[in-house]
This record gives structure tokens, sequence and C-alpha cells, in this order.
């Protein structure tokens, strides 16, 4: 039997996780937020945890045949990483499960704005029936710059290739096989804000992108412009970009993420309306059914001996490595 224990963060996915799990897997839900001994007896049998749980020393000492911490997000910030290797144990994520589902509600927002759709519904809802076709703006042949070309950013790219955009990307890895393949041009974080009509950011959380939305990266982009953020709240430093929006250095806004979680009831993010804000929700429910597969799926093979797919990278490390190669580069403002 391979014994897993699925951390309480995903308990509504548990009874998908049980349906879907061969017979030869044991799941059990289990708190890691309770103390080290009584969790400890959980792990001295466990050979896989789902979930992003950062375990203590004794934890790892006491799970001695842990072969995997598998997440079910695409995000895995909350794992320490190099503990993990110290301890042999390797750490997986959803292998682009979500990206689909992400890039759909960038172009979602994209649209919203483009086409002013919540002022739109409420004027047809509660009047006067008033009609701003004539400032609308269409997405084909507009430059959208997307910051962080992973699962996510290669998903919206060959989306708005195919609706017409002129689409170039700026990564810490560059890759010429997606430029190839959907026509993409490469620049440098400078050129691409301030020649993109829209940017879209999809980067992972390391000290490098902490408030990489900042009074100089919005200053560069123009007032024109919209820009879009699906990936980590702490990308962005809020009280500039309220007031980038409030003074029309930039048109607008599609914030799916946020600082603090829920948007606090006094931000003023929520009386703008150059924006269109949503909570967090950019999954949907077909991502959840590949995030299951994948996981599971990776699991049958680390239960068979083979090596796990789709494993953590060190997102700190590899950018630390970049701006050693170009130290005139600074992403964010820190």
């Amino acid at each position: 039997m391979f014994n897993i224990l699925v951390n309480t963060e995903y308990e509504q996915l548990f009874e998908n996780l049980l349906a879907e799990a061969p017979e030869s897997f044991s799941l059990t839900l289990a708190d890691f937020t309770q103390p080290d001994q009584k969790l400890n007896q959980l792990l001295k049998k466990t050979d896989a945890i789902i979930g992003q749980v950062n375990l203590s020393d004794s934890q790892y000492e006491a799970a001695a045949n842990l072969k995997i911490i598998q997440t079910l997000s695409a995000g895995f910030d909350r794992i320490d990483l190099k503990k993990a290797r110290q301890y042999q144990v390797p750490v997986a994520n959803n292998n682009g499960a979500n990206a689909s589902s992400v890039a759909e509600h960038v172009l979602m927002m994209i649209f919203a704005l483009y086409r002013q759709l919540l002022f739109h519904h409420q004027s047809v809802a509660c009047g006067p029936w008033k009609n701003l076709k004539h400032t609308n703006r269409e997405l084909t042949g507009k430059a959208l710059g997307i910051y962080g070309l992973g699962h996510v950013g290669k998903a919206l790219a060959q989306r708005a290739a195919a609706l017409g955009c002129k689409v170039q990307y700026f990564d810490i890895l560059r890759q010429p096989q997606a430029e190839k393949k959907w026509n993409l041009k490469y620049l440098m974080p400078d050129e691409l804000l301030y020649s993109s009509d829209i940017i879209s950011y999809h980067v992972p959380k390391t000290s490098y992108t902490h408030h990489l939305i900042n009074q100089d990266s919005l200053h560069k982009m123009r007032p024109d412009s919209l820009l879009i953020n699906t990936s980590r709240g702490d990308v962005q430093d809020e009280n500039v970009l309220v007031a980038a929006l409030s003074s029309g250095k930039i048109s607008g806004a599609g914030l799916d993420v946020f600082e603090i979680e829920p948007l606090p009831e006094n931000s003023a993010l929520r009386n703008l309306k150059n924006v269109v804000l949503t909570p967090h929700s950019s999954p949907d429910r077909e991502c959840y059914i590949r995030t299951v597969k994948n996981a599971l799926d990776n699991l049958i093979r680390v239960s068979k001996g083979a090596p796990p797919q789709a494993l953590a990278v060190d997102h700190e490390e590899i950018s630390r490595k970049f701006f050693k190669r170009f130290p005139e580069l600074k992403m964010n403002a820190e």
C-alpha cells in the first residue's frame, strides 16, 4: 500500500482524489498545523504528501519513507526547497494544469476592459441605457507583452496570437522554440513595458518579483495601456498602482490577486471605475480535473520507482544567476 497524506488545504478536492486514486493508494486527510508529536505518528508510514507543506526537521526525520511532496497548485512558495533537497525529498507541482484556465481569465479581463463590459452591463440593467461604443477598443493588432513565459504565459501567447495580437515577452529564460511556434518577440523589461498595449504578469513569488509592479515600471507604460496580474498579489505595489490608475498614467487594470486577500473593504481599488477585480478565481473546474489527474499520475510513477515529473524549480536561484549575468537590469524597486 502506498500511503499518502493530503493536507487539509485540499479538503475540497479530497473526494476527487479518493475517487481517482488506484486501489493500491491509501489517502488520509491530515492537518499539518497540529503538533509534531501527533503528526509524526502519521508521517512514519507516509510515502507521499499532497500539499504545500513546509516540514520541520523532526517531521522530515519521522517521514523516513517519504518519496515526494506533490502540490495541486502551480505555486510551491510555502515549501522550503533547500530543506527538501537536504532530506532528498523531491517537490513537484501541478505541471501547468491551470494554464488554459488562467490564460482564458486574462483574455476575459482584457475584453471586459476594452469593451467596458461592467459599465455597459450596469447601463442596461440599471439605466440609463448609455452607450460608450465609440470609446471601445478591439484586441486585434494590439501588442500584448507577457512578463514571464511559463505554462500560463505560453497558453496566453498561443491564444493571443490566434486572436491577431502581436505577442512579445520577457522571461529570465529565453525560449526560442516558443518564439518560433507563435512568432513571439523577446524583449528586455523596459522595452516590453513601453512598447506594449497590454502587459500581463505571470511570474513566481521571489525576492526579485516582489513589487515588480512599482512606480518605476508603471511610469514606463503608456497612458493607454492595460495591466493584468493573475500571478501573485505581492507582485504589485497597490498604493502606487492605485495612484497610476487614478491619475490616468495607465488606462486600466485587471487584477485577480492582491497583496492582502480578501481585499480589504477600505481598499481604494474598490472605488476605481477603470479596473476589473476578481477574487483569485482564475482556476476553473476543468483545471481541477487535470490537477488531480496530473498529481495522481505523478504519484503512480513514484510508487513504481520511476522518477517524478514536473519538479519544482528554484526560481530564486535561477533569478540570481540571470541578474549576475545582467547586473544592469533591476526587476523591482527593492
